[in-house]
């Protein structure tokens, strides 16, 4: 998955994944607390917040890294976040980040919300970068 077949490049940029991650955590951490104050009752706004970071985070990640992996680079962020999220919920809650108390239907309606954000982001920043190039 690192190299495509035609040889344009690598396809996923794993630091533009990293930095991606750790600005998506960071909106999701500060949002929450600043936001909700560690309480966890308001889900819809919560899962906005959730979404908003994820778009920013697949956005700054597909944004960073290669124009033809900026999608993928946004699923990766998602996917971090997932996991993150999964071992934070695993310690216990802690603050606004973690899906602990979530019933099964609740962690998938979660994670299709988080995937959803970060492909969104990725997809959001490929085209971004393909038009400026088409502009040029």
């Amino acid at each position: 998955m690192a190299r495509s077949q035609a040889g344009d490049g690598r396809k996923v940029d794993w630091f533009a994944a990293g930095l991606g991650l750790v600005l998506a955590v960071v909106i999701q951490l500060v949002g929450g607390t600043v936001l909700f104050g560690g309480h966890r009752t308001a889900l819809v706004s919560q899962g906005l917040l959730t979404f908003a970071a994820l778009l920013a985070g697949g956005s700054l990640a597909g944004l960073i890294g290669p124009v033809a992996g900026a999608v993928w680079n946004g699923v990766i962020v998602a996917v971090g976040f997932i996991v993150v999220e999964e071992l934070a919920g695993a310690l216990g809650p802690v603050g606004p980040l973690g899906s602990a108390g979530l019933d099964t239907l609740g962690l998938v309606v979660d994670d299709v919300l988080v995937l959803s954000g970060g492909t969104i982001g990725g997809v959001a920043a490929a085209a971004v970068r393909r038009r400026a190039t088409r502009e040029r």
